[in-house]
């Protein structure tokens, strides 16, 4: 499948980026080709651009990835869930706390806090998916839909806080984090809820892969180099960006070796709910079709008929064919209907043996019936004879 290729660019871009995002505080501005530190912010947004374009490319032009996915067991996603969810719950309530306490309500923050809490709920639920190989239940799947919310209203907030600052100074990496985050985790949902839609896997991809190159650097950079130690509180921030995107690597790492192309899954639609089931690969051909075991069946049937048909009442003759004259084969003698052997030449002493010769037996001792215009003068004679006895 044409879409793992996208594992080719994406790994040097994301070391690029994380560079280009520490640069700033590495080296001394203008030391990197004389660009300033706001040029390198653009240029480290293009480098995920770039992650984002490529992965679309390959992804689009795959035609054999599924559109259903079966989530496996994964280790790395179930351990970095747990922690998300600490970490979300911890930044729901502190900041629920320091709403109650200084009595000023803010509408989106208030309806952050709310999600940080539900959402910290859903990744434990999420975590525990990625323990059961192929798990089935979808009755809570459609909670994945929080993250999702939760990373919309993050990307509202910091696009609102932009109005009241320079654009120089805005962190548009932060914007362009969250932007990508919303999208992935509102496809996460859809695939892991099974519900049918034609790009969602593909998307998770192609959305994934820019959302790992903007959360891991722009996290990790500022938790090295903005580390807050007065106040642990203010580095959740930078720790649920490096956090999520260690999440979504570690889904993708798992959709990379799992995601089964179009033949060799079989969907079940039962009450208007796909069940998506690995085909085995002793139902797939060579050609990778599936192969439908009732046509298995029915072809076993016509066999098994064929082979056991009762010919016990049928005259058979095998006769070898000549491999210098024959085109048609052997087909030997059914019935009465004669000689059907070989359609091409064939020996006189073999033809002798049928039931239906009759060229060579004697006129006295033909002693089959004669036609009917033949034997009226008989039947007239015997007639009279009759007749005249009774008189």
């Amino acid at each position: 499948m044409r879409s793992k290729l996208s594992w080719i660019t994406f790994i040097p871009l994301l070391l690029a980026a994380g560079f280009l995002r520490a640069a700033r505080w590495i080296f001394p501005e203008g030391t990197i080709f004389n660009l300033s530190n706001l040029v390198l912010d653009y240029i480290f947004l293009g480098a995920v651009v770039l992650v984002f374009l490529f992965t679309a490319l390959f992804c689009l032009i795959d035609k054999r990835i599924c559109v259903y996915y079966l989530p496996h067991r994964n280790f790395a996603a179930l351990i970095f869930g747990i922690i998300i969810a600490f970490a979300f719950a911890a930044d729901g309530a502190v900041s629920l706390i320091g709403i109650i306490s200084t009595h000023q309500v803010d509408v989106l923050e208030l309806i952050e806090s709310i999600l940080l809490i539900i959402s910290g709920i859903v990744f434990v639920v999420l975590a525990l998916t990625h323990c059961i190989k192929g798990r089935k239940d979808n009755n809570l799947s459609l909670l994945s839909i929080f993250p999702a919310l939760l990373c919309a209203v993050r990307m509202i907030i910091i696009f609102v806080s932009f109005t009241t600052i320079s654009l120089k100074l805005a962190d548009v990496a932060s914007l362009i984090c969250y932007v990508f985050a919303t999208l992935f985790f509102f496809n996460y949902a859809v695939t892991l809820s099974h519900i049918k839609a034609k790009r969602a896997v593909k998307s998770c991809m192609i959305f994934g892969f820019p959302a790992v190159a903007a959360l891991l650097p722009y996290g990790a950079v500022k938790l090295i180099f903005s580390f807050d130690s007065a106040e642990l509180v203010n580095n959740l921030d930078g720790a649920e960006a490096v956090l999520i995107g260690l999440y979504i690597l570690s889904f993708l790492i798992e959709l990379t070796a799992f995601a089964r192309d179009k033949d060799s899954v079989r969907i079940v639609f039962e009450e208007d709910e796909p069940i998506v089931d690995d085909i085995p690969e002793a139902d797939v051909e060579d050609d990778g079709f599936v192969v439908d075991p009732e046509d298995k069946e029915a072809e076993l049937d016509t066999s098994e008929f064929l082979g056991n048909m009762d010919t016990s009442d049928y005259l058979y003759r095998d006769t070898q064919a000549n491999d210098d004259n024959s085109i048609y084969g052997t087909y030997g003698t059914y019935g009465t209907y004669g000689a059907y052997g070989n359609y091409g030449n064939y020996d006189n002493e073999e033809a002798d043996s049928y039931l239906t010769h009759y060229d060579d037996i004697e006129p006295d001792e033909d002693d089959r019936p004669q036609d009917y215009t033949s034997r009226l003068d008989e039947i007239d004679k015997l007639i009279l004879e009759i007749s005249e006895k009774s008189d």
